[in-house]
């Protein structure tokens, strides 16, 4: 179970005065991540009381400060192929790359889960999308994400489950979690990766240990199959206030844009960050733009610095954000004034989504942001690699 701050906050408001039962403390991961660090009077108070709520029910597994709840799920030991991960948040989707069922539900549901270890579950009819073809060096798994959110909507998957077939091993890990975490944007009830060698040479990585004793040789039917052709995309952009509001790059420039942001649960991946440090390295951004960048988590920060993007993003005019949530969800560093337009990697544009009511948010890769963030428009890739 993966918990994080604002919605374990919302189950405090009748357990102060009790002790709190946990079925299997060490089934759940607490994260802070929205209000991190705090910086209301409010927020502060928030997270006080969910520190003091887990350290009264003993949580040996607590992500304080160290990132996006969603990046640090499968960062860590927790998540491994056909396990049943629920989170109070709903991109907790994203952990469905690993080949697991992973779905977000509301806090009273998690309050029932988290005493009880059970919970309740409608079986979702079942997609089958296969990949094929080879993805072009200007796109991202963003931009495939944003190809089916296009052609089937934003209600075209709803109470769905999407099961994505990656037969050409095209799709890294780092895109099946940004494809994944934006299932949900189409109505999916969640969205996997049949575990594969990606999927496999991951986790050993991740836990230091051979993999041994799954196999995934039959795969289970489905109601219906799609077939994505890689080949065929191209720089995807989705216009404000929908993702599924989609375009390419190219027919949606020159928009002006005052703010570029690349981070959150969906573009702060180190290869989000490769990937703008090698469009920005050695140019600077036009000088009316605000870049914000924000590793998805410590982790992702310290090898991005190790490797020598934060450098290139700095020295390009970029401000570096603490591992968070930051501005995606309009709570702090980076808020939106009336009339502003940003352009994001991040997974929801919706009106007011960060900040005034009366800005614009767009979505696109990390290579459509830093090329934006050169030109102060918004720019395909290809125009500037």
């Amino acid at each position: 179970m993966l918990v994080h701050d604002p919605g374990l906050a919302l189950m405090l408001t009748d357990t102060d005065a009790s002790e709190p039962v946990i079925h299997d403390t060490g089934s759940v991961l607490l994260t802070i991540d929205h209000f991190s660090p705090a910086s209301t009077i409010e927020r502060a108070n928030i997270l006080k009381d969910v520190l003091a709520f887990s350290r009264k029910a003993g949580l040996p597994h607590i992500a304080t400060h160290r990132g996006v709840c969603h990046q640090v799920l499968v960062e860590g030991p927790w998540v491994t192929p056909g396990m049943l991960v629920v989170g109070s948040d709903s991109h907790t989707t994203t952990a469905g790359a690993l080949g697991c069922v992973a779905t977000g539900m509301a806090s009273t549901d998690m309050r029932y889960c988290l005493a009880t270890g059970t919970t309740w579950l409608t079986l979702p009819d079942a997609v089958r999308i296969n990949i094929s073809g080879t993805l072009p060096s200007c796109c991202t798994g963003k931009d495939l994400i944003l190809d089916l959110l296009g052609s089937a909507g934003e209600a075209g998957f709803l109470n769905q489950a999407l099961e994505f077939y990656d037969s050409g091993r095209q799709i890294s890990m780092d895109d099946r979690f940004a494809v994944c975490n934006m299932v949900v944007e189409g109505g999916a009830k969640n969205g996997l990766f049949y575990p594969d060698d990606i999927t496999r040479a991951y986790l050993e990585a991740r836990d230091g240990k051979k993999i041994t004793g799954w196999s995934c040789d039959q795969a289970p039917a489905c109601s219906r199959e799609l077939t994505l052709d890689l080949a065929s995309l191209v720089p995807n952009i989705a216009l404000p206030h929908s993702p599924a509001r989609v375009c390419s790059a190219a027919e949606a420039g020159p928009e002006k844009i005052d703010q570029v942001f690349i981070g959150s649960c969906t573009g702060g991946r180190l290869s989000d960050l490769a990937r703008a440090a090698r469009i920005l390295e050695g140019r600077r951004i036009a000088p009316e733009v605000r870049l914000l960048v924000c590793p998805a988590s410590q982790a992702i920060y310290r090898e991005a610095i190790n490797r020598g993007y934060i450098q290139a993003l700095l020295d390009a005019g970029g401000v570096i954000l603490n591992p968070s949530c930051g501005p995606c969800g309009g709570i702090d560093k980076g808020i939106l004034a009336a009339g502003e337009t940003c352009l994001s990697t991040s997974n929801r544009n919706f009106r007011g989504r960060m900040g005034d009511p009366a800005s614009a948010v767009f979505l696109a890769s990390a290579l459509t942001a830093a090329a934006t963030a050169l030109r102060g428009v918004i720019t395909d890739p290809r125009e500037v690699s």
